[in-house]
């Protein structure tokens, strides 16, 4: 079953007087006992508390095409399901406000999403999302949210380094396989760049702090990090291992362990 819930910015305002209980209702939904984010960091994430103090004309402003977009969501799930498999898909959708590290990017490329369980998918979206950039998303997050994910035997204290780039490899890898690949940061690894942050990763490949994965994973330019610099090297760590083993099926990613993938890449590193 798929349900695809759009908390468009004109259901916002007609809600303005109980937002917040508004909110809450729409999004109960993508919030379970073994969701590993709560309703605070959905808010957070979402920057849901700045649709208070947008005016009605700015919220019309972030308007999309519901019926568009319902169908192209629908699309994508049956794409994505001749490779991997649900029990159910929840869709939910909000209107996507600039984050400081793509606020420099056309609007159109303003998507960013989260899974919170199988089949639980969260997306921010502009009024008129870059069509390709969208599928890519959306194909990344089922990967997540396939429930034959090993990603759900994890708990927050086994969720290492290593586990993420095989988690978020295997979605770049499974997603840009299907679409056309345009990331506006897929160039922020060149092989200079790739080899400190080599030296500054490996050290931390066991560790599950977040406090210590975070800048590796999402990037950090004050440590001399590029923006989302982990999603490329979990990229080229999954991309080595599938062009030097015979992978006929992307499911079979799921059972490789992640210490693979960084042994492979090492040895790759061996032969330069």
């Amino acid at each position: 079953m798929i349900t695809v819930n759009q908390i468009t910015p004109e259901k916002l305002i007609d809600n303005k007087n109980r937002l917040d209980a508004f909110l809450q209702e729409e999004l109960a939904p993508t919030i379970t006992k073994d969701s590993w984010m709560k309703w605070a960091g959905i808010t957070q994430r979402f920057k849901l508390d700045s649709f208070k103090t947008l005016s009605d004309t700015d919220l019309t402003t972030l308007q999309w095409n519901v019926e568009q977009i319902d169908e192209i969501v629908k699309e994508i799930i049956k794409k994505v399901n001749q490779y991997l498999t649900y029990d159910k898909v929840l869709i939910t959708i909000l209107p996507a406000l600039p984050f400081s590290f793509f606020k420099n990017q056309p609007q159109s490329l303003w998507l960013n999403g989260f899974t919170n369980g199988p089949g639980n998918i969260l997306l921010a979206i502009p009024p008129k999302p870059d069509i390709d950039y969208f599928q890519y998303l959306l194909a990344h997050e089922l990967h997540h949210a396939t429930p034959e994910n090993p990603i759900y035997q994890l708990t927050l204290e086994t969720f290492t380094l290593e586990e993420w780039y095989k988690m978020e490899g295997a979605a770049e890898f499974f997603s840009l396989s299907l679409y056309p690949d345009k990331r506006w940061w897929r160039d922020n690894l060149p092989i200079e760049v790739e080899e400190s942050y080599w030296e500054a990763c490996q050290e931390h490949l066991k560790v599950a702090d977040d406090q210590i994965k975070g800048p590796l994973c999402f990037g950090n330019p004050k440590k001399g990090i590029p923006i989302f610099a982990g999603y490329s090297f979990a990229l080229k760590l999954i991309s080595n291992y599938v062009s030097m083993n015979k992978i006929e099926d992307i499911k079979e990613l799921f059972a490789v362990e992640p210490a693979m993938f960084i042994e492979n890449y090492k040895r790759d590193l061996m032969k330069k």
